[in-house]
């Protein structure tokens, strides 16, 4: 009787593929070792999952490396480059470790129709083949970053630095930005500012030349130029359009984070569309 109760106990916790058999304790074995065996595989399958991750991400970074941030890619070049980015995206769960975000980023490449028109500029405005001649360019389009803060500080700036023969610039606009789900942001852009102002030394030469006494006057020029900043209120179209159908001034924009790691953002702009990818700078 206490033969016959001590089976049914051990036949109770086994699988149930394990109760009809005629050897109960050598199944027990047996799944034991299929159980230790299944652990012992997790961490492989996870190093794994993390390699194809990293090779996913420097697929993507090698395809976009030389597009100049996305300016005059064709076509066939954006498929190749949104099939890479629809593979790394599948290695994001379902939400977003938000911890991660704050920091600056640093644009690699975008197809938004409000990046895009500002590396036009600087195409457009180029010398050319009269560059050869040491025409400088009268404008050129330095680094371009995202900067966020923590979710409960809540903010997001989006900084450009211009550069032109007599002087370099940043323009920075500012705006709030809250979470709605675990992949989705709002912002509400806020104001802008333009300064950090740096003057070339063949201006600064030309203000106050370094063989004539400098006057008063010319300090004051420089310091005046150096402190130089000015701030206003920012609108985008979107914004100012919904701001004449419903009277609202915080109209809030979608943005889709699609992806977030230690070193790589990629983000979806919702309504005007748009794809960045960012890297974190270090």
């Amino acid at each position: 009787m206490r033969s016959d109760m001590r089976t049914a106990q051990v036949r109770g916790s086994l699988p149930r593929h394990c109760h009809f058999s005629s050897r109960p304790l050598v199944c027990q074995r047996r799944a034991g070792i299929a159980r230790a065996a299944a652990a012992a595989v997790t961490p492989a399958v996870d190093s794994a999952s993390a390699s194809n991750r990293e090779q996913s991400k420097q697929a993507l970074l090698d395809l976009v490396k030389f597009t100049n941030r996305g300016l005059g890619v064709r076509t066939f070049q954006r498929g190749l480059i949104e099939e890479a980015q629809v593979q790394v995206e599948r290695f994001q769960g379902e939400d977003l470790d938000y911890s991660k975000l704050a920091g600056k980023w640093k644009l690699l490449y975008t197809t938004a129709s409000d990046v895009l028109p500002i590396l036009e500029a600087e195409y457009w405005l180029s010398p050319g083949p009269f560059g050869q001649f040491g025409i400088p360019r009268p404008l050129e389009v330095g680094n371009i970053y995202q900067r966020f803060t923590s979710p409960e500080e809540g903010v997001v700036e989006n900084i450009i630095n211009f550069k032109t023969p007599a002087t370099s610039l940043t323009f920075t606009v500012g705006a709030r930005y809250d979470v709605r789900s675990g992949k989705r942001i709002a912002l509400v852009f806020e104001n802008a500012r333009v300064g950090e102002l740096q003057i070339s030394e063949a201006a600064e030469a030309l203000i106050a030349p370094a063989l004539l006494p400098r006057g008063s006057l010319q300090h004051m020029i420089l310091l005046a130029l150096r402190e130089f900043q000015l701030k206003f209120n920012f609108r985008t179209a979107a914004q100012l359009a919904s701001q004449a159908v419903t009277r609202r001034d915080n109209i809030a924009a979608g943005y889709l984070l699609s992806y977030l790691d230690e070193d790589m953002l990629i983000g979806r702009a919702i309504g005007l569309g748009g794809t960045f990818v960012f890297v974190r700078e270090v």
